[in-house]
């Protein structure tokens, strides 16, 4: 009973989630065009900056109002175990405990992330009368999604050294009596795996400037704050790559949760 209503409740989740999650591409898309402009804008015209800058941060919290409930989507994700990997491929070299526990690992990071996002949020609306030290839980919250894209991104790392790993041992089969038609069809799966992986890691990439700059991790460990200008250009890179992937259908079933 539990499961199918986990099953039930997912699957009306998948298509609300896929409606917002289209919106919130663009949304990212926009807000981080203005970020860049404004951080273009400082030294020649720093009124027009600071309007975009302002807006920019208005589309944030419009974000973020957007997103409430993400977290019980990402919950529902992990009840029902969604591994993002088949362990029973043979191809798969990496250890099938090591793929279940990179994903929940990840599918908790982002969970902790978004419920404190939804805190916050629900806090600014004024349905908690208890006050939130709200930079605290700025940090804290981007530390939980820095840790996730970081396990994402070991994760797809090792997949895209697997896939290199199994291109040379395909080379080797040719001898044994691999056709050519079979060779070069494999060899062409192979790249595009190595494509898909490719993209991902430079999404997360772009992502890992956003997280790591809210949660202050630069200005502790190199004792310096990225600029805007990073931090709009990755921003600016991940939406554009999860706007491709969403809009080609590209690597529906690897993808992580996306942020």
């Amino acid at each position: 009973m539990l499961q199918s209503f986990i099953q039930f409740q997912s699957s009306i989740g998948k298509i609300i989630s896929l409606q917002k999650e289209n919106r919130d591409k663009l949304l990212k898309f926009l807000q981080n065009w203005l970020l860049l402009q404004s951080y273009m804008l400082i030294g020649y015209n720093n009124e027009e900056s600071e309007i975009k800058f302002s807006i920019y941060q208005q589309i944030y919290i419009c974000r973020r109002l957007f997103r409430l409930g993400k977290s019980l989507q990402t919950l529902l994700n992990i009840l029902e175990k969604k591994y993002l990997q088949n362990p029973k491929k043979a191809y798969n070299q990496i250890p099938h405990a090591v793929n279940e526990m990179t994903t929940y690992s990840v599918y908790i990071f982002y969970f902790f992330f978004h419920l404190i996002e939804n805190i916050m949020v629900i806090h600014q609306m004024g349905f908690f009368e208890k006050k939130f030290n709200h930079k605290l839980l700025k940090i804290v919250s981007h530390t939980f999604w820095s840790l996730g894209l970081l396990t994402q991104l070991i994760y797809y790392l090792n997949r895209l050294r697997s896939a290199f790993r199994r291109e040379q041992e395909l080379k080797s089969q040719i001898q044994n009596g691999m056709t050519n038609g079979d060779f070069l069809e494999q060899l062409k799966s192979f790249s595009n795996e190595r494509y898909q992986y490719g993209l991902l890691i430079l999404r997360i990439i772009g992502d890992l400037a956003c997280a790591m700059q809210k949660a202050q991790i630069p200005e502790k460990i190199l004792h310096t704050r990225f600029n805007r200008g990073l931090v709009a250009c990755g921003g600016l890179l991940s939406s554009i790559i999860q706007i491709y992937l969403q809009a080609t259908k590209i690597n529906k079933k690897q993808n992580f949760v996306e942020v």
